[in-house]
């Protein structure tokens, strides 16, 4: 198998392959620059030789969308890394100073080293999805703007009516297109999609928002075979420090995955602490052990996950009174 490592960047793409055996030396690979847009990368593709090559790029936001279309619709393999990732391995190799050049050359040599697992890109109606759920999120956060502006306005004796008229109008098309959006994302067209939001809007503590934000996150569960995979995908678990027979730390969690989506299982945690036996359990019994809320709260939120996974996966109804029963 041949690696090929491609540094992203707004316009341009940094191609590295080995050419030589040795891996310390940047003359042992040859580096090429191409253009990112589709157009130059489809040219590129169809004057490269690329069989039994796997090419690593790193996740790096809308800029890498492009390479992974193009990659797919060739069937060229590939693989996405993160950026913690090959960061933690250009640390391991104590490099020092990096420019795009070095970059392409380290993620080439990261793929001959860890043959990483192949990455398949989503499918178009997801993508969309998400797309969607993240516009969402960014016009409630303007529409709060807006309303703390108003409520700020209120307050002073001469504020400007031109003004507060604008205000008010913009905040009237945020909120238009607020419901728009909400409507298809609460109201999902595809009928699996639809089966399993009725399921999760059926546990105490879940309502349409982190339904639908669980069910677009991670594709309604597909490909994950336990919920704490899950929880790991959409980085609400805490990052955990074993070692000898003294250290024994718990960190913050990871982070890793959507965090609009945690913002939103935050809120129904808040929810289910209250009112999901199972949730309000669990809650009382880590806070009477002393541990904070910020951590219980975080214990409800993956207990929330797991609940969901499970009434998926045996395709169930939730019961608040299972805990107790059993």
């Amino acid at each position: 198998m041949t690696y090929l490592g491609i540094d992203i960047g707004k316009d341009w793409l940094v191609v590295a392959r080995q050419e030589l055996p040795d891996e310390q030396s940047s003359k042992s690979f040859v580096v090429e620059k191409i253009a990112n847009t589709i157009e130059s990368i489809n040219d590129w593709l169809s004057k490269t030789t690329l069989e039994a090559t796997q090419i690593i790029f790193e996740a790096t936001g809308k800029y890498s969308y492009r390479l992974a279309y193009c990659l797919d619709l060739a069937s060229v393999a590939y693989s996405i890394i993160t950026p913690s990732q090959s960061h933690g391995f250009a640390q391991s190799m104590q490099i020092v100073s990096q420019n795009d050049e070095r970059d392409a050359i380290l993620l080439c040599i990261y793929g001959k080293r860890f043959t990483p697992q192949v990455s398949e890109i989503v499918d178009e109606k997801l993508h969309q999805l998400r797309q969607k759920r993240n516009h969402l999120s960014s016009l409630i956060a303007q529409n709060q703007v807006i309303s703390n502006q108003l409520h700020a306005l209120g307050f002073d004796p001469r504020a400007d009516k031109m003004v507060k008229a604008s205000l008010e109008t913009v905040q009237q098309i945020i909120q238009t297109q607020m419901d728009s959006f909400k409507d298809e994302l609460y109201n999902l067209n595809d009928d699996a999609y639809q089966k399993i939001y009725k399921q999760l809007i059926g546990i105490t503590g879940i309502g349409p928002a982190s339904a639908s934000a669980l069910i677009i996150a991670t594709n309604g569960f597909k490909n994950f075979d336990a919920a704490k995979k899950v929880s790991k995908f959409l980085g609400t678990i805490p990052a955990s420090k074993d070692s000898g027979t003294s250290v024994r730390i718990k960190g913050r969690i990871i982070k890793t995955g959507f965090p609009q989506v945690r913002a939103i299982l935050y809120m129904a945690a808040r929810s289910a602490k209250k009112y999901n036996l199972a949730c309000k359990e669990l809650y009382e019994r880590l806070r009477a052990k002393g541990k904070c809320h910020k951590v219980a709260m975080v214990a409800v939120i993956n207990k929330l996950i797991k609940q969901a996974f499970a009434i998926v996966k045996n395709n169930t109804s939730f019961d608040n009174n299972y805990a107790i029963a059993k």
